[in-house]
């Protein structure tokens, strides 16, 4: 590992930047496709992207039964349902609102660490920092939403178990050894767009829709979140922790809903509230206080 440089906070802010800009394009996809259909197309073609770099390196796909299944969850966990969630939950929500929920995603793999590895137990920051993204999503989500029914509420929701989803994927690929990276992510991409494809076309007949309703914005918009969102932002994950750490890496959580709520507001109009900023505010602060260690 060596010392961050200036080029590796310029990739940490492009990063950061892409997977912000990635709520905006799923709007953009909605407007043409249904949410299994924008998962299903931004993984068949990242999928295509990451087999292609593996296959240049020289790298071997596993055949252990085991491995490939556990690739297989993790396909399901980090990819499938939150490529599936997140789309859905947009469907009635504002862009820059889903950038903030996916932020508990760091909050959430604290409780789960806590119960599932013997190195990342919870202390006296991590409970507090836990604590304070708590207040924070409550805030964001606002009072008013639990007394208009679940109609307001379980879009919300549906973003927050993307996240924990994400959580979960990270403790299965702890039990993941020897696979090269590029590997790994092409392996979780490639069984993630089996279980959507099929989901997609009985369901949605997205190239029915491709000709009657979709519109050119739309189909752009999942090739964008196929090529720079999933296929992009995996090697630039890649290259950083392998040069920097992974560590330095992890503080793309900072960025993404900033960049979220910046986008959706410039490209959406969407409104940025006094609530909305504190409450993002508190789910930030709550990740930082939750990486002191004493």
């Amino acid at each position: 590992m060596t010392k961050p440089t200036l080029s590796a906070y310029l990739m940490l802010f492009f990063q950061g930047a892409i997977w912000g800009s990635s709520f905006q394009a799923i709007k953009f996809a909605l407007e043409g496709y249904g949410p299994i259909s924008v998962a299903a197309g931004r993984l068949t073609l990242a999928a295509i992207m990451m087999s292609l770099y593996a296959w240049h390196r020289g790298h071997r796909f596993p055949r252990e039964g085991k491995t490939l299944a556990l690739l297989a969850i993790v396909g399901l966990f980090n990819c499938a349902i939150p490529f599936f969630l997140i789309p859905w939950g947009e469907q009635s929500m504002d862009s820059g609102r889903a950038a903030i929920f996916m932020a508990t995603g760091p909050l959430i793999t604290l409780a789960l660490a806590h119960f599932t590895t013997n190195e990342e137990h919870l202390n006296r920051f991590k409970v507090a920092g836990f604590m304070m993204g708590f207040i924070g999503v409550l805030i964001v989500i606002g009072l008013n939403t639990f007394s208009s029914g679940v109609g307001d509420l379980l879009p919300q929701l549906a973003i927050i178990l993307a996240a924990t989803s994400y959580a979960i994927s990270g403790v299965i690929a702890r039990r993941i050894q020897d696979v090269s990276s590029s590997v790994f992510t092409a392996c979780v991409l490639l069984a993630a767009t089996v279980m959507t494809v099929p989901a997609s076309l009985i369901l949605e007949h997205p190239f029915s829709s491709f000709s009657i309703s979709a519109s050119f914005e739309s189909s752009l918009a999942i090739v964008y979140l196929g090529i720079i969102p999933t296929g992009l932002a995996f090697l630039l994950r890649f290259h950083l922790i392998k040069t920097v750490g992974f560590t330095f890496v992890s503080q793309v959580g900072y960025l993404v809903p900033m960049f979220g709520v910046l986008f959706g507001a410039l490209i959406f109009e969407e409104a940025i509230t006094l609530p909305t900023i504190f409450g993002l505010c508190l789910i930030l602060a709550g990740i930082g206080v939750s990486r002191f260690t004493r």
